[in-house]
C-alpha cells in the first residue's frame, strides 16, 4: 500500500504505510523548505512593519566631533598643530533626524536571516528531546528517524506565519500614523490590540497538528505505542507552548 504522499494530513496512514528508516533525504528537503519560508516571511513582516513608520526622530549625528575633543585641536591642546576634523565644524550639526523606520529596519534586519541558523538548530535540538523522551518510554531506532518525524511536525509553523503575517499586513496597511512618534505608537498599539488572540489561537492548532503528525509518527519510527508516543509529544508540546507564555 503506497499511502498518502505526506503525514501532513494523515499521519496514521502515512507512517503506517511506511518501514524505517525513513527517507531523511526528504526530510531535508522538508527543513529547508521551511527554513527559506520563515526567513522570507519574518523579513517579509518585519519590512511591511518599518515600510509604515515615516515618523522623522532626532538621533546623535556620527559626524559630529564633541566639543571636549574640538578642544584638544585648539591652541594648548594636544593636537594644536593639526588641522581640526570636519566634525569640528559648527556647520555640522549635533542631532539630525532620521527616519524611525530606517532606524528600526538597522536594528532589526539581522532577525530574518538568523532564522537561516535557529530553524535548523530548533530542528535538531527538538529531535534530541523527543528520541530521549521516547527512549524513556522503551523506543528504539534510529535517531534520523526521530529527525525525520521531527521535521515535518515543523510544516505547521508556516500556516502561523501565513495567518499572523496576513493580519498584520492587513492591519498596518490600513494605518495612516501621525508624525509624532509617541502619537504613531499609541495608534500602533490600539490596532494591533487583537494580535494576541490572533497569535494564540493559531498556535493552538499549531502546536495541535505537529502533536499529531509526530505522534503517529514516533510510534511507528521507534516502535512503540501511539500512547506512549502521545506522552512525549504532548509532554513537550506543553513545555514549549510554557515558554512562549513567560
Amino acid at each position: 500500500m503506497a499511502g498518502p504522499r505526506t503525514p501532513l494530513l494523515k499521519p496514521r496512514a502515512y507512517f503506517a504505510s511506511r518501514t524505517p528508516p525513513f527517507s531523511f533525504g526528504r526530510a531535508l528537503l522538508v527543513v529547508g523548505l521551511v527554513t527559506l519560508v520563515l526567513t522570507a516571511g519574518v523579513g517579509g513582516i518585519l519590512w511591511t512593519f518599518t515600510e509604515q513608520l515615516d515618523q522623522q526622530v532626532s538621533v546623535d549625528n556620527p559626524d559630529h566631533r564633541p566639543e571636549w575633543a574640538c578642544d584638544e585641536y585648539e591652541d594648548g591642546g594636544a593636537f594644536e598643530d593639526m588641522s581640526p576634523p570636519e566634525g569640528c565644524d559648527p556647520s555640522v550639526p549635533e542631532h539630525v533626524d532620521r527616519r524611525l523606520g530606517d532606524l528600526v529596519w538597522q536594528e532589526l534586519s539581522w532577525v530574518p536571516w538568523s532564522m537561516l541558523v535557529l530553524v535548523p538548530l530548533f530542528w535538531v535540538i527538538e529531535a534530541v528531546l523527543l528520541h530521549l523522551g521516547t527512549s524513556l518510554v522503551g523506543g528504539a531506532g534510529r535517531f534520523t528517524d526521530t529527525l525525520v518525524v521531527t521535521a515535518w511536525g515543523m510544516v505547521p509553523s508556516m500556516l502561523r506565519l501565513l495567518v499572523v503575517g496576513a493580519y498584520l499586513v492587513s492591519r498596518l496597511g490600513e494605518l495612516s500614523l501621525p508624525s509624532d512618534p509617541e502619537a504613531a505608537v499609541a495608534v500602533l498599539e490600539s490596532s494591533l490590540s487583537g494580535l494576541g488572540l490572533v497569535t494564540g489561537l493559531v498556535t493552538l492548532a499549531v502546536v495541535a497538528w505537529a502533536t499529531y503528525v509526530r505522534t503517529y509518527g514516533l510510534a511507528r519510527g521507534r516502535d512503540i505505542d501511539v500512547a506512549d508516543a502521545a506522552v512525549v509529544t504532548v509532554g513537550l508540546s506543553v513545555v514549549g507552548l510554557l515558554f512562549e507564555l513567560v
